[in-house]
């Protein structure tokens, strides 16, 4: 699969499926591999990419500061190595906020955009509890392996009706996680870029259609800041998940696809 040297680093990507091209840009300390739920469903209708930030996966892991903005400028320059003009983008947290920032700077480049459990962030970010922002920053220090911080965490990551109901495919996403686990200090360098980003002042300026998904028992990013995003970005939809938590990607895989679909379809 191919890669690109672009700001310093190299890039891992993939292209799948033929079609209007959609960029799919991951969260914190996940790579490209954590979409295989999503993969399916939208690269039978689109030329779909998804590439590894920096500090995960294949892709280079700087031991230098990270910003979301530097981020974007990574995303960008998939898009180049790919030979796209211009893409759908959906990203989903930190994916999201990237998504944010590359549409502001890159409005030209942007078909549409799909914000998942994500947030403008800045001084109106819904913070999420003390005990959610502590074990956050202790990953980068914890001496449990991969498997058992996943474990550790899945209970702010997934609804606890989904962990007792479904505990089968929250197995299947940690393993498809700790393939290739993330580095603490890059996992904490992604984390720093997370706590400084800040669109709040700016997104109503963004002039892509956009949807915005959010489940309303997210943890992490609380769903206040999906409702602050579809009220602030001019003419965004918004799609509630009831009862999903923050990785929705897998509570509500087949209804969040078609929704998605849907959205595309109707541009």
């Amino acid at each position: 699969m191919p890669s690109t040297n672009a700001n310093g680093i190299d890039l891992y990507y993939e292209v799948h499926g033929e079609g209007e091209p959609l960029l799919l840009i991951m969260g914190l300390s996940l790579n490209s591999k954590s979409w295989f739920r999503t993969l399916p469903a939208l690269s039978e209708h689109y030329k779909v990419i998804i590439f590894d930030n920096r500090g995960v996966g294949l892709s280079g892991k700087p031991n230098t500061p990270y910003s979301i903005e530097l981020m974007a400028e990574d995303a960008r320059s998939v898009l180049d190595a790919a030979g796209v003009e211009s893409a759908h983008v959906y990203g989903i947290s930190m994916g999201g906020m990237i998504a944010q920032r590359l549409a502001l700077k890159y409005p030209e480049r942007i078909r549409s955009l799909i914000l998942g459990c994500t947030t403008s962030g800045g001084e109106n970010h819904v913070q999420p509890s003390a005990d959610v922002s502590m074990l956050m920053l202790s990953r980068a220090s914890s001496i449990a392996t991969p498997e058992e911080m996943a474990w550790a965490t899945a209970p702010i990551l997934y609804s606890q009706a989904f962990i007792e109901n479904q505990r089968e495919l929250v197995a299947e996403d940690i393993q498809k996680r700790i393939e290739l686990p993330v580095l603490p200090y890059a996992y904490m360098l992604q984390l720093q870029a997370c706590l400084a980003h800040d669109t709040y002042n700016e997104i109503e300026q963004i002039k892509a259609s956009t949807l915005v998904i959010h489940g309303d028992e997210d943890k992490l990013v609380p769903y206040e800041n999906g409702v602050t995003l579809a009220e602030k970005i001019p003419n965004a939809e918004f799609m509630a998940i009831q009862g999903a938590g923050h990785i929705y990607v897998t509570e509500a895989n087949d209804l969040v696809n078609k929704r998605v679909l849907d959205f595309l379809h109707n541009l």
